[in-house]
């Protein structure tokens, strides 16, 4: 698996100066660094993850979310969220990250069914992104709707708000 830090410097906990710039400017959190180290710990037992590439791990309320890349089967990503909630002692959702961001919101949200993705341009220059979702899949969002605005805001960089129709 690609990652955004060296693989050395993951197991180990000790970072060179490359990885170090990297955490202290953001581009790494410190949150994730729980999640790359499990994930290369994991790459040994789970061979399908020397064809993926990590792009960014979000923690919400003892929930993680994983956003990884390339062409995993539905199998193998019920397999690493299996893997990883018994590594990091949380409940782990591997989410497959598309640079299209309905087609990302919608397996943000899945198994809710996504109505309408309105973009809004407010005169002070902020965009807002209003997702539309039937009453009746209120029900299939297991976290809470802030929870996954949120979610959705810090892996898009979009501020975002979902309505029920």
């Amino acid at each position: 698996m690609k990652y955004p830090l060296d693989r050395i410097c993951i197991k180990s906990g000790v970072y060179c100066p490359y990885c170090q710039q990297k955490i202290e400017s953001e581009v790494v959190e410190k949150s994730e660094l729980e999640v790359l180290r499990a994930l290369v710990e994991l790459e040994d037992k789970l061979k399908f993850l020397k064809k993926g590439e990590y792009v960014k791990s979000i923690t919400l309320n003892d929930e993680v979310y994983v956003f990884v890349k390339d062409d995993f089967d539905l199998s193998e990503l019920n397999t690493l969220e299996h893997e990883l909630s018994k590594e990091l002692h949380r409940k782990v959702r591997v989410i497959e990250y598309v640079p299209d961001t309905r087609r990302l919101v919608e397996r943000i949200m899945y198994p809710a069914s996504i109505i309408s993705i309105n973009r809004v341009w407010l005169p002070n220059g902020t965009e807002i992104m209003n997702i539309r979702i039937s009453r009746r899949d209120r029900k299939h969002l297991t976290p809470s709707k802030e929870q996954i605005e949120a979610l959705i805001e810090k892996i898009s960089g979009v501020k975002t708000r979902i309505v029920f129709d």
